[in-house]
C-alpha cells in the first residue's frame, strides 16, 4: 500500500493541474474559432466555449500514463483505450450531430479494449451476498454498460456544473469503495477522475465559461464505467449512478 502512495499523489496533481491551466487557454481557442454554443439556461444571447472534453482526456491520458509507468498493468490501458475512443466518438459528434444509433454502437465497439486486454472478472460482486459467476451474461453485460455509463454523463449535461459536478461524487464515491474492499491499485487509478472532474468544475460550473460537449461527458462516462468494470465494484458504481439514471 505504501509504495502507491507516491503515484497516487503524483497522477492525481497532473489530472487536476492539466486540466485547471489547460482549459482557460482552450476556452480562448475555441472562442477565436467560434466552437461556441448558446447557454440556454441565461438570458439573452450568451455564448460558451465548447467543446471542454479536449482538456479533460488530456488530465486523463496524462495522468493514467503515469500510473501505467508505475504499474505497468493492463487495467490501465484498458481505461486509457475506452476513455480516449469514448472521448473521440464524443468529438465527432460535438462537430456534426450523427443519428440517435451511432453514439450507443460506438460506445459498445469502444468497450471491446477491456476485453482483449482481459481486465475484467466475470464474477459479479454484489454487496453483502457475495459473487455470482455468470461469464457469458457478464460479456454482454460489460458491452452494455459502457453505452449506459457514457450516455447516462452526456444526458444529464443540461445545466451549468452538473455533468462535472457529479462526477466528482460518482468518482470519489467509487474510489472509496475499492479502498474499502481493499483493491488498492484500482483504488488510486481510479483518483485521476475524480480530480479531472474537479478541476474542469470550475470553470463549468454556474456561470459556465466552457461546456464538456459530448466529447468531454462521454470520456467520464466511459472512464467511470470501465473503473466500476476492472475494479469489480459494477453494482456500487450502479448504486452511485442512479440519480442520473433516474433523473
Amino acid at each position: 500500500m505504501t509504495e502507491l502512495i507516491i503515484p497516487a499523489i503524483v497522477s492525481c496533481t497532473v489530472a487536476f493541474f492539466t486540466v485547471y491551466f489547460m482549459t482557460p487557454p482552450l476556452i480562448k481557442f475555441l472562442q477565436n474559432k467560434n466552437f461556441t454554443v448558446k447557454d440556454m439556461n441565461k438570458k439573452g444571447n450568451i455564448m460558451v466555449a465548447r467543446p471542454g472534453g479536449i482538456s479533460i482526456i488530456a488530465g486523463v491520458i496524462a495522468s493514467e500514463s503515469i500510473l501505467y509507468a508505475f504499474l505497468q498493468i493492463n487495467e490501465i490501458l484498458a481505461i486509457l483505450i475506452t476513455t480516449f475512443l469514448a472521448f473521440v466518438i464524443g468529438y465527432v459528434d460535438d462537430r456534426k450531430v450523427m443519428s440517435g444509433w451511432f453514439k450507443p454502437i460506438a460506445l459498445a465497439i469502444a468497450a471491446t479494449p477491456i476485453i482483449f486486454l482481459g481486465a475484467y472478472d466475470s464474477d459479479l460482486a454484489f454487496p453483502l451476498f457475495g459473487e455470482v459467476k455468470i461469464p457469458l451474461l457478464y460479456l454482454a453485460l460489460l458491452i452494455f454498460m459502457i453505452p449506459i455509463t457514457g450516455n447516462t454523463i452526456n444526458s444529464i449535461d443540461v445545466l451549468n456544473g452538473v455533468a462535472s459536478g457529479f462526477m466528482i461524487i460518482a468518482s470519489f464515491s467509487l474510489s472509496i469503495a475499492l479502498f474499502i474492499v481493499q483493491n488498492y491499485e484500482i483504488a488510486i487509478v481510479s483518483l485521476p477522475l475524480g480530480f479531472v472532474s474537479l478541476a474542469f468544475y470550475k470553470y463549468h460550473q454556474n456561470p459556465s465559461k466552457i461546456f464538456p460537449g459530448d466529447s468531454g461527458a462521454l470520456a467520464l462516462g466511459a472512464m467511470y464505467g470501465t473503473i466500476a468494470i476492472i475494479g469489480q465494484v459494477e453494482v456500487v458504481a450502479v448504486v452511485a449512478l442512479l440519480p442520473a439514471i433516474i433523473n
